[in-house]
Order: structure tokens, then sequence, then C-alpha cells
């Protein structure tokens, strides 16, 4: 007699299916906040291609996040800019201070600020200082939040400044504060140079006038 067989069960369906759920919910997990996404966005457009010329809408589409959401974590788009220059003077500062924990001599430490210039510029194609780029965007503030955008940017000079100036008094035994302001208007130069020649020879040059300037005497006022 015959003996009809049962077809058998398909296995592993159920299981698929629990591990696709699984993966889809660990990349949920994994991906960056909407409020990380909109800065990283934004940090791209602004860097790459200016401010003003990048519309609300493309950073939306580039963050893949509602309109909503940018309003309710930034406010505005001027806000989202604000936080764009913070965040680079947070990594600059954090950069710089990788890049000098094994320096000792202060002379050494302030050739580094155009060191990391020159380090960073070709991988940013020439763009020159973003903080420079940003303030040339907003020439006559109106508003509360562009205020906020070039105090944003003098907030990044005044921390070099300071710190140009800390490091020359230590080095010299006597306040370098007119000193830092030529040591500035170097890197200012050879940033913006380095930007029209797409170059970092502009950049080269500023860090060995730098170096002439703190390896010169002082100067002798005595009669």
């Amino acid at each position: 007699m015959a003996t009809t067989r049962r077809p058998a069960k398909t296995q592993g369906t159920g299981a698929a299916t629990n591990e696709s759920s699984s993966t889809k919910g660990r990349r949920r997990r994994d991906r960056p906040s909407p409020r990380q996404r909109l800065l990283a966005s934004a940090t791209q457009l602004f860097s790459t291609e200016g401010i003003r010329v990048i519309g609300i809408d493309r950073i939306l589409r580039e963050a893949d996040v509602a309109k909503a959401s940018l309003y309710s974590l930034y406010g505005s788009k001027d806000n989202l800019v604000i936080a764009y220059l913070k965040n680079l003077d947070d990594i600059w500062r954090a950069e710089y201070a990788a890049r000098t924990e094994a320096l000792k001599d202060p002379g050494d430490k302030i050739l580094a600020f155009f060191d990391q210039c020159i380090a960073e510029e070709p991988g940013k194609n020439y763009r020159g200082s973003h903080f420079q780029n940003a303030a040339s965007e907003f020439p006559l503030p109106e508003t509360e939040a562009e205020y906020g955008i070039l105090e944003a940017v003098m907030d990044h000079r005044r921390w070099c400044r300071e710190t140009l100036s800390e490091l020359l008094t230590l080095r010299n035994g006597y306040p370098g504060s007119s000193q830092a302001d030529q040591l500035m208007l170097l890197l200012d130069g050879g940033l913006a140079g380095t930007k029209l020649a797409h170059s970092v020879e502009p950049l080269l040059t500023a860090r060995d006038m730098a170096r002439q300037l703190i390896s010169a005497p002082p100067a002798d006022y005595s009669i």
C-alpha cells in the first residue's frame, strides 16, 4: 500500500525575516542622529561650495532630514552656520593639541600653526581659511544670527592670537602681543595666497617669514 508523503516544511523563512529585521534595527541604531547628519552635511557643503549659495533644501536632501527637524534642532540656517563654525574651531584646536603634544619648544609650537595649515590645504582643495571665507560672505551683518556668525569667526581668531601671544611670552620672556599680531598677519596672508595660487607655496613662505621673525633678537632701545 502506497504511503502519502507530506511536503517537507520550509525551514529558514522566519529566521531570514528575523535576521532582516535585526539588521534594519542595527542600521537605525548605528545611523547618526538628525543633528549629526545636518551638521555633517552642512560642513561638507559650506566648506566646499560656500555658505550663501547653499539652500536649506539642499542641506535637508543631503542629510535626509525633514525641514521641521532643522528648525527644531537649530532654529535657522544661520544658526546651523554658527554650529558649523564652532565645530570647525573645536576640531582645529583638538588637532593642534595633538600636533603639539610632544613639542617642548614654544617656537616649534608657534610654527605648528603654519604646519597644520600646510598639511590641511591639499585635502581641502586649497580653499584657504574656512573662517575667512565665512566672514567674507557676511561683510555687512544685519541680523542677530549674522552677527553670531562673525562672532564665531572671531572666537577662532582670538584663540589663535592669544595662544601665539602666550607662546611668544614663554619664548622671549616678555609680552608677545605685538609679535602675535604680526604672526596672525602672516598666517592670514599665507592662507589667502594659498587659495589664490592653489598651492601651499604662499604658506611655506609665510612659515619661513614667521621662523625669521621669532628667531630675530629683540630690539635694543638702550642708549
